[in-house]
């Protein structure tokens, strides 16, 4: 494809009547158009960096550092085209290109190169600022897969646009590599579908790093870390439990855990059916009372009791509290069981057995 574009600089002359003629003005003036376009860069560099400077988020800071790495190179290969086209208009590369061919051809590898880092610097953002906890990762932890596969898609994009630009057919290559595509896709749905359930946690926080969840399979432990593919808790044992993002997204969960550190606990006791029910009820919330001003992780402030049911074989109390974090629900209750046992048995409160009545009737006489 041949393209016309001339440049003309004044006083052109003046700099081809040198010793050296064309080769002279070419590297003269290829100098000066770099240290202009560079200068020019670096003034633009730096009001982009004050400017950025003054923002919260550093998104715009990783930006404004891979454009100022390609930025030379885009300089360069401008004053070098400026320079080739202002000293040699009429040259043709390769028997059939002028160079503003080439150079868009070079603009175009450059800006796709430009582009895929973007895309990295984005994600690596993305990853690092939705942690709670950014101590000890680095940027290469941060969806590697993923990242590269972004990365080889803008590429291979561009490629097909750089082909295009030199004339060569491209349609048998886009139809390759959107089969190729579907088969990517298909083979790394479950990866993929990890990375989407990942995306899900991070955007509408179900729960955060340190949550105390509990899923519907009964799994539950405090949130150490959601990762790109799966997120890992730590149980009441010290165990660690991996979960597919996927299967995280999609599941129902409770998350104990609330802005203020407090969750709230509910437990029953049964007494005999002979016992007082206000009786009962004031020694247990007693109870809780001589217990909570001896711990603190209990909020006296929450305690409540309530007559509850009417069971088999025993009157049904419920009782609950705040405590600091539902992962020490176990050291109040420890001492609220302890309590409860010696004030019933100190006030002869029967805690009854389980108890089955059966009833024998004589058959009759025929």
């Amino acid at each position: 494809m041949l393209m016309v574009f001339a440049i003309t600089i004044p006083h052109l002359e003046l700099l081809q009547g040198l010793p050296g003629g064309e080769i002279t003005t070419f590297v003269i003036l290829l100098a000066i158009l770099a240290i202009l376009f560079d200068a020019v860069l670096v003034i633009a560099l730096k009001i982009l960096g004050f400017i950025v400077g003054k923002t919260k988020t550093t998104l715009d800071d990783r930006l404004l550092k891979v454009l100022g790495s390609y930025l030379p190179a885009i300089s360069l290969v401008t004053a070098l085209w400026g320079s080739l086209e202002a000293v040699y208009p009429d040259m043709v590369v390769f028997g059939n290109y002028k160079e503003f061919d080439i150079y868009i051809t070079v603009m175009l590898g450059i800006v796709g190169l430009l582009l895929s880092s973007i895309a990295n610097s984005v994600l690596i953002w993305y990853g690092l600022e939705m942690r709670t906890d950014k101590k000890h990762v680095h940027d290469n932890e941060v969806f590697p897969f993923v990242r590269n596969v972004v990365r080889i898609a803008i590429i291979l994009i561009f490629l097909v646009f750089i082909l295009q630009r030199l004339g060569f057919e491209t349609s048998a290559i886009i139809t390759g590599l959107g089969v190729g595509g579907i088969a990517v896709a298909l083979a790394l749905q479950d990866t993929l579908g990890n990375f989407f359930g990942g995306v899900h946690i991070l955007v509408d926080k179900p729960f955060r790093e340190g949550d105390y969840i509990k899923l519907e399979s009964g799994i539950e432990g405090t949130v150490k870390q959601i990762g790109w593919r799966t997120t890992r808790l730590e149980t009441i044992a010290q165990n660690e439990v991996v979960v597919p993002n996927s299967k995280l997204a999609g599941s129902t969960l409770e998350n104990y855990s609330s802005p203020h550190d407090l969750s709230g606990v509910t437990y029953t006791v049964g007494v005999d059916y002979k016992e007082d029910i206000d009786a009962v009820e004031k020694i247990i919330t007693d109870a809780l009372h001589r217990v909570a001003k001896q711990n603190q992780l209990m909020d006296e402030q929450s305690i409540w009791v309530r007559f509850d049911s009417f069971g088999d074989y025993s009157l049904n109390f419920k009782f609950g509290y705040l405590v600091k974090g539902y992962v020490n629900r176990f050291s109040p209750l420890k001492a609220v069981n302890r309590e409860l046992f010696y004030s019933f048995k100190k006030q002869k409160i029967n805690v009854p057995f389980p108890v089955r009545v059966i009833y024998n009737r004589p058959e009759p006489r025929k």
